[in-house]
């Protein structure tokens, strides 16, 4: 039976920057995520400072950045780098809270529910050690920012999963099932910077009590969806317009179609023939849905948070988003709730497939002290006495 947890050292490289390696050659596919909207244009134009106090509340707020700007997800091979570009809006933002003496107030949506292809790429449908590493490492940006901003920083996580889980074989409970662990790991896991959102705080449903338990949600969950869609959807957005002129759409729109692909394959029990025309416009079409889905999201929280920094989790420019790494890791699998992880004997973490990781010997199948298994570890490697390895 492995042990049920690496050691400590590993649970604290593994949040923060530390040594990544690539697990192989193999051809890695983009994730599929709830879709997020860039952020909003701040009100205020930006423009050099007035006077000094203003410039002291502006060289505070880049120091901020140049926090975030250390979590950056790493740039797609064909997106341009529009970072430089983005900045002056985002320095905007943080410079207003900057200025009240408050804490940042920053918005990620993520943590939808975990992939429905647990034959190919997750252990389970619950959060484990990819979530945990996440939860922690979102944590630690509002700590460093707190080291050199007193009134620190505050992240939202938007859990939305209701907003896109019937488009992909996900059901309303295991939604709630996956949102409800997450917050028990956050807790567990001493992540008192983070807070989450449910439902109800996006779009108001009538009758609803205080404390909304599974029953209720699930039995709402449909009605939320159309409320959601009926307040905050565009019907004028043109999403194969969007695709050929926005680079951010385009690069989530291409990250969905692969990922799809290749995911429903194993979600419906498609054989290997079955991948045709047909099959690529209806890979093609839920695409689309999702991204709909997305802005509609976005919308959403626009109207509900409209100062907050906005973040994602998405491959981006860096002109109209701060795009954070979940993980650290060297490979595209960057979201815990669509691949495993496993840790090096140095310490560092890798992620991948769960299948890449069962078939290579190097690595066994960690668990949790309640025996779900939640990672992988690499083998321990003992030296001989005539210097070979062996394990």
């Amino acid at each position: 039976m492995p042990s049920s947890q690496p050691e400590t050292r590993h649970e604290e490289l593994a949040f923060r920057n530390v040594k990544t390696v690539s697990i192989s050659d193999e051809k890695v596919q983009p994730e599929i995520v709830a879709v997020q909207e860039p952020v909003s244009e701040p009100d205020q134009p930006v423009d050099a400072p007035n006077d000094e106090e203003d410039d002291v509340h502006r060289q505070t707020a880049e120091r901020i950045l140049a926090v975030l700007e250390q979590y950056l997800l790493p740039k797609a091979p064909d997106a341009h780098d529009g970072w430089a570009q983005g900045a002056p809006k985002f320095i905007t933002v943080i410079r207003k809270f900057v200025k009240d003496g408050k804490a940042v107030q920053m918005c990620l949506p993520a943590f939808p529910w975990k992939s429905a292809n647990t034959a190919y790429r997750v252990l389970g449908k619950l959060p484990d050690k990819g979530e945990e590493v996440a939860l922690k490492r979102l944590n630690a940006i509002c700590e460093d920012i707190g080291n050199i901003y007193k009134p620190g920083a505050k992240m939202l996580i938007v859990t939305a999963g209701l907003v896109y889980n019937d488009l992909l074989s996900i059901t309303d409970r295991e939604v709630w099932a996956y949102s409800e662990a997450l917050r028990s790991l956050a807790k567990l896991s001493g992540c008192t910077h983070l807070s989450f959102t449910h439902p109800k705080d996006l779009v108001h449903i009538p009758g609803l009590p205080a404390k909304v338990e599974e029953m209720v949600y699930v039995a709402n969950a449909s009605n939320f969806r159309r409320a959601l869609l009926n307040k905050f959807s565009n019907p004028k957005l043109d999403v194969a317009t969007e695709i050929v002129e926005q680079e951010d759409t385009r690069l989530i729109y291409c990250a969905y179609t692969q990922l799809l692909e290749n995911d429903l394959r194993y979600m419906y029990n498609l054989d290997e023939h079955k991948n045709g025309l047909r099959y690529r416009d209806d890979v093609k079409f839920l695409a689309r849905q999702l991204i709909i889905r997305g802005d509609t999201l976005a919308a959403a929280i626009r109207d509900k948070f409209p100062d907050h920094l906005r973040l994602s989790v998405h491959q981006s420019t860096g002109e109209h988003m701060v795009s954070i790494n979940l993980l650290p890791t060297s490979t595209t699998y960057t979201i815990p709730w669509q691949c495993s992880v496993a840790y090096l004997a140095d310490g560092s973490l890798i992620s991948g497939p769960r299948a890449i990781f069962e078939d290579n010997p190097k690595f066994e199948l960690g668990r949790e002290k309640n025996g779900r298994p939640s990672y992988f570890k690499e083998k321990a490697v003992k030296v001989g006495t005539n210097g070979l390895e062996r394990k």
